[in-house]
């Protein structure tokens, strides 16, 4: 906000050369030729060259993880033999400057065979009994079909449950494609040392440790001649936690041993980024009891995971986690689920925040509504009849809720809402030809994951160290990517050592100088990242207390560490803690202020692991990958104008546990972008392809996204069930509107709608699908809207 941010873009070292890639204008083609002599030939052209060339001096792009049930592409950052996807990098440049490296792309002549797009609608292309159908065109000519992942998991009685069951509710549930909007972009900054031969790579990453290493294994250099800097990212969203285009200028740099800078521009982003999330379609079912009780659940989830969701992306793995978490907070014993993720000449599928829980929290929400409906149960009853009441309480796909306070949640949210007055607002607004409609959902918000077999296992490491002159510096492997780490983790070392949060320093970012982390993801700042600066510090107040317990002839037990003071306890003897650190490191020194101690200075350094993962599956086949679980419920109140479509949404409302909070208003912000982000995903913001796969909405002109105008008031509300897993009781928090709020603006407009008894289970909801969703009610019988026109 003030100018004195330090991002990739803004670091341009003396020499550098500036790289512009050709991308593809097929969605799919093989690739004939590639010449780049004439765009060699160009003075101030440093290099040009093709994937083929480029295939020599580098391996495939890693995998991000390897489960079962996954199939694993062999592609490079230039494409070799054939492009899947419109803006798939083809061949690249590095020139003086970014004018000419961007001119010189038009000299590269190359020769291509279209192919037929893969471009079918996922619901074509499997039989659920048979598999998936016959395709005469493939994604990757060698494997056997365009799928690249399969997960199946049943357990309980499924088809006893159903037999049972007073009522059978069914739903197909679809969310269009839509994507991460970062401030930046992707942007890279490398540099070649070849006397050294050590790489130094400055870019825009949620995960600088795990991009060293795949960077070393990629230019096959030791990982110790690699450096990975990342200072403000811009933003993150899931979407910066892999390579693939940013692998183009590190090797432009190696071949050219100067610097070479890469800033993608917006519409490279939207083209071809590994960001374009969701796109998935359910089809769920839900078994009850006559008095709302669930007997059992089935569900066939689909994912269009665009051209790859393993190597250039890592968003496939949402696909298990949405079929995991699919039976959401409610007490589910029965549960079938198959999930598949099929390729199509698309952008690669990557991460986007709340990957997967929303895909779980749409489909059993919207089942509870239309369960709600068939039993003439409200909602919100049948909701609390099903939720848990007594933790720790296992799920019955594997992961345990460890504490909650869903039923709470759900309380407070629906009182804070005034739900009778909101329905005798809605009435009025009916009398007044107006249609008001509201939503409660419950929501299950996993943190922290711990995959086995992926650069996402699950630790966290930090140092702290007390400075002589009584200031700290904490470093962290956790980056920063806008989620407050300065903030928040400078409050923990304060509090533990007895300092101001301004007294605190913190580090991050530097793969060459913080201890190895595996960064900002799945919500696990406030769970791992916390869970290691607070174990590090803890150790540093040991010994301080041990120190000033020296110095003031008192036990370490008997000292108190706050406002900068080290005092003992009952009494008036005290010293300014900074006194007690330069006597610790001077004066007298540390062989008398840390007697016996093995390391004694003011420093430690720590790894935190949750003491609740589990690798080993149990006899059901069952993990658990996320170790923290915060929940929540979520209202909205909408307006339809059912002469144009539009939806308008009046207020959101929040109920949120997250364990103790550490900083409120951070907490409330992260729910608040969150809010913002769905609002954008469910109303406004689409990925749109024609039937060729190629991209029509190219720039923000025709990609929407909220604005402040857009966005309507958001109440926070908090209840804190501390989490016994985690030091501080603390859970994640960035992802749990993006999680819930799409469902709950679903179930708004259908309540809204009621009159024309439509039935609204996809997105976007824009003012066209709306009135879609109203003619084709009117057609099928609707009782005559209040509306004239409609």
């Amino acid at each position: 906000m003030t100018g004195t941010g330090l991002f990739a873009d803004d670091v341009e070292p003396p020499g550098a050369l500036h790289c512009a890639i050709l991308r593809s204008p097929h969605p799919h083609a093989r690739i004939v030729s590639v010449d780049v002599s004439r765009a060699r030939a160009i003075p101030g052209v440093a290099i040009a060259i093709s994937g083929a060339e480029a295939r020599e001096h580098w391996t495939p792009l890693p995998a991000t993880f390897s489960l079962p049930g996954i199939v694993i592409p062999t592609v490079y950052g230039l494409a070799v033999d054939k492009v899947v996807y419109e803006g798939e990098p083809v061949a690249a440049v590095a020139a003086i400057d970014r004018y000419l490296a961007e001119d010189a792309l038009e000299a590269i002549e190359v020769v291509y065979e279209v192919l037929e797009p893969v471009a079918l609608d996922p619901e074509e292309a499997i039989d659920w009994g048979k598999g998936p159908s016959p395709v005469s065109t493939k994604v990757y000519e060698n494997w056997p079909d365009n799928v690249q992942l399969r997960y199946d998991f049943s357990i309980g009685d499924v088809d006893g449950a159903f037999a049972r069951a007073d009522t059978i509710v069914k739903a197909r549930v679809a969310v269009h494609r839509y994507s991460a909007m970062p401030l930046e972009p992707r942007a890279v900054v490398a540099e070649f040392e070849p006397a050294r031969r050590s790489l130094t790579v400055r870019l825009a990453t949620q995960i600088p440790h795990q991009m060293r290493s795949l960077f070393a294994q990629m230019f096959r250099l030791p990982e110790s001649s690699v450096r990975v800097l990342a200072t403000d990212v811009g933003g993150g969203y899931g979407s910066k936690a892999q390579p693939d285009a940013d692998v183009v200028p590190i090797l432009l740099s190696m071949l050219a041993a100067r610097p070479v800078k890469w800033a993608e521009t917006r519409e490279e982003w939207l083209l071809a980024a590994p960001v374009g999330s969701r796109s998935y379609v359910h089809r769920g079912e839900l078994a009850l009891r006559s008095d709302g009780t669930i007997l059992g659940m089935r569900d066939r989830l689909l994912i269009d995971l665009g051209c790859d969701g393993v190597a250039r992306a890592n968003g496939a793995a949402g696909a298990i986690i949405g079929a995991i978490y699919a039976p959401g907070p409610y007490l589910v014993d029965a549960y079938e689920v198959s999930a598949r993720g099929l390729l199509t000449t698309k952008a690669p599928y990557g991460a986007y925040r709340g990957m997967g829980k929303d895909i779980a929290n749409q489909v059993i929400e919207r089942l509870m509504d239309k369960a709600a409906a068939a039993l003439n149960i409200d909602p919100v009853e049948l909701r609390r009849r099903n939720l848990p009441v007594s933790f720790p309480h296992q799920i019955c796909t594997g992961p345990v809720i460890e504490s909650g306070s869903f039923a709470a949640c759900l309380d407070l949210l629906c009182k804070r809402m005034s739900l009778p007055d909101l329905r005798e607002q809605q009435q009025q607004a009916h009398a007044e030809g107006r249609y008001l409609g509201f939503g409660v959902v419950s929501t299950l918000e996993p943190s922290g994951g711990a995959i086995p077999m992926s650069i996402f296992s699950g630790i966290e490491s930090a140092t702290v160290r007390l400075h002589p002159d009584g200031t700290a510096t904490a470093l962290t492997g956790m980056q920063s990517i806008g989620q407050g780490i300065e903030t928040t983790y400078a409050q923990v070392v304060a509090d533990c050592l007895g300092l101001e949060p301004g007294d605190v320093r913190m580090r991050w970012g530097d793969t060459e100088s913080v201890p190895y982390g595996q960064g900002a993801f799945a919500s696990r700042g406030a769970t791992f990242g916390v869970g290691a600066i607070h174990k590090a510090a803890t150790e540093v107040r040991q010994k301080l207390a041990m120190a000033a317990g020296i110095a003031l002839d008192a036990a370490p037990q008997h000292i108190e560490l706050a406002d900068g003071v080290a005092w003992v306890r009952n009494t008036d003897k005290a010293m300014r803690i900074a006194e007690v650190a330069r006597r610790t490191y001077f004066e007298p020194g540390p062989y008398a202020m840390l007697p016996g101690v093995s390391d004694p200075l003011l420093e430690a350094s720590a790894t935190y692991a949750s003491p609740d993962v589990n690798w080993v599956p149990d006899e059901f086949g069952r993990l658990r990958l996320y170790p923290t679980h915060a929940c929540g419920a979520i209202g909205c109140l909408v307006e339809v104008d059912a002469r144009t479509g539009q939806v308008e949404v009046r207020k959101i409302w929040v109920a949120h546990d997250a364990g103790r909070l550490i900083n409120p208003g951070i907490v409330d912000n992260q729910l608040r972008g969150s809010a913002v982000q769905a609002l954008g995903g469910t109303l406004l913001e689409q990925i749109v392809h024609d039937e060729a796969s190629r991209l029509l909405t190219r720039t923000l002109g025709d990609y929407q996204i909220p604005h402040i105008a857009t966005v309507p008031e958001i109440d926070v509300l908090h209840i804190e069930t501390p989490s016994p897993l985690t030091p501080l009781g603390t859970k994640g928090v960035g992802e749990g509107c993006h999680i819930g709020l799409g469902a709950a603006l679903l179930s708004a407009v259908e309540d809204a709608l009621r009159p024309f008894r439509a039935e609204v289970l996809e997105t976007p909801l824009t003012p066209p699908r709306v009135l879609a969703l109203i003619g084709h009610a009117v057609e099928n019988g609707s009782p005559t809207a209040n509306v004239a026109g409609t």
